[in-house]
């Protein structure tokens, strides 16, 4: 009696066991799923481009696991992926990118093949055809480095095979992405097709994808730029600098006041131009307007006297200003104080983000480096010009005082001026911009001082840089 007790036990579950296996897959009765419709609109698409699958699909016993999709053109898979499922019945309304391959052929016959599971291991295979891809043809394309330089690349006439960008003044070795369309602050608009690297190659990317990396040997700098857009390939022709030009190649590494400088000591001569290569010539970089004048995207001319000079370029502050040894009056005047900086694009936000503490201004009392103060050019007889970032957009607050040397020889105390234009300064002795409780807020901007020894005055007026 003991032994048909437990026989009894597992004849009255072995209809529970198969009910909780139904509750879980349907009937345990192996069936095979069925595409009722299964369509891609448009028929006709350009590589690059979304397509939208529609499709039905049922199973008449059991429940659907997946979708398997893949797309074929002209003999080669170009893209797949799955689709879960769940249910007897799944209505499918989802789009597909379709890339385009390195040497795909145009207007090609292209297929997507479906491949339908349930639960229980049950296939049915599918093929929408009569579909034509294109290739996407562009009348010009945009290469973007990373570090946001933009250089055009036209198709050559009558050929939207080649894409070449000629004379510019690139690094020898750079990260890029080439893009359709950019946005009107050059930035990449991703709406439009963009290649960049997949697996070590140029290929199509989306948003997210990864940047090229391109190296021209035995270069100073990259000139030409051609982007094989049937092979995906991007081939670069280099050059050797010139006496004039200006390559951060050729600047050493200082650390002033705690903060990273490239340098470089040389002659720069009144009215010349000179060429602006790689990062230097990046269209964030601000040249200190009181000494260069920026002609081109990749020339600035010197406003400057001929003489020597330390080029000073901070790669966070992104600016470029010039200082002298000893610089001292009748050539210069000298600011320092609180609440000047040299002008610059980047915000107080990015530098503190790499300098903690750290603003747009910079200066302060002292001249142990060219941080600590600011210079003013001599542009007439006895008439200076200085372009400064003020008052620190932190506290709205400057007090400085110009001065002929780094001695602090003969100050010039505002008490002694006139001032016009633009009335931010107050004191009579050194040069206010206040933020009393009852003072109005001084705006943080780009100001150029003027200032004249002849008739004492000082005229003050904001710029924008």
């Amino acid at each position: 009696m003991k032994k048909i007790y437990p026989l009894l036990v597992f004849i009255t579950l072995l209809p529970l066991m198969w009910q909780s296996c139904d509750d879980l897959y349907g009937p345990r009765k192996e069936s095979t799923p069925v595409v009722v419709t299964a369509t891609i609109a448009p028929s006709s698409f350009t590589f690059g481009d979304s397509v939208m699958l529609s499709a039905t699909i049922t199973d008449p016993s059991t429940m659907l696991t997946s979708l398997h999709y893949e797309v074929i053109s002209d003999g080669r898979t170009v893209a797949t992926g799955e689709i879960p499922l769940n249910g007897d019945t799944a209505v499918i309304n989802t789009p597909l990118f379709v890339p385009l391959l390195s040497n795909q052929a145009d207007n090609a016959k292209t297929e997507v093949h479906l491949i339908v599971r349930n639960v229980l291991k049950g296939v049915v295979t599918h093929q929408i055809t009569g579909l034509t891809a294109h290739r996407p043809v562009y009348d010009r394309l945009f290469l973007v480095t990373d570090n946001g330089t933009v250089a055009v690349l036209d198709a050559g006439a009558g050929n939207h095979n080649k894409y070449t960008g000629s004379g510019l003044t690139l690094d020898p070795a750079f990260r890029y992405r080439i893009a359709e369309r950019l946005h009107t602050d050059g930035t990449i608009d991703f709406s439009g097709d963009v290649y960049g690297n997949v697996n070590g190659r140029v290929a199509m990317i989306g948003k997210n994808g990864e940047s090229a990396f391109i190296y021209t040997p035995d270069a100073d700098y990259t000139k030409t730029i051609t982007f094989d857009h049937t092979a995906f390939t991007v081939t670069a022709v280099g050059d050797k600098l010139g006496a004039d030009d200006l390559a951060l190649s050729a600047f050493g590494n200082q650390d002033i006041d705690n903060e990273s400088f490239r340098t470089l000591t040389r002659t720069l001569e009144k009215e010349k131009t000179y060429t602006l290569f790689g990062v230097l010539a990046d269209a964030m970089n601000v040249y200190n307007p009181d000494f260069f004048a920026r002609v081109s995207a990749s020339k600035v001319k010197f406003l400057g006297e001929t003489g020597d000079y330390t080029l000073y370029f901070n790669p966070v502050r992104k600016n470029i200003f010039v200082g002298v040894a000893n610089p001292s009056y009748p050539d210069y005047l000298l600011a320092c104080g609180w609440g000047l900086g040299y002008p610059t694009r980047v915000s107080s936000a990015e530098i503190s983000s790499v300098y903690p503490g750290r603003q747009r201004t910079h200066t302060s009392w002292g001249f142990g480096n060219v941080m600590n103060y600011v210079l003013l050019r001599r542009i007439g007889d006895g008439i200076y010009q200085g372009t400064f970032y003020t008052p620190g957009d932190q506290d709205h607050y400057a007090g400085f005082k110009p001065f002929e040397n780094t001695g602090w020889a003969n100050e010039k105390k505002a008490g002694a001026f006139t001032f016009t234009g633009e009335q931010i300064i107050s004191g009579d002795n050194d040069w206010i911009i206040p933020n009393g409780a009852n003072d109005p807020i001084v705006e943080s901007a780009h100001y150029r001082f003027t200032i004249n020894l002849k008739n004492n005055t000082v005229h003050i007026e904001k710029t924008t840089i």
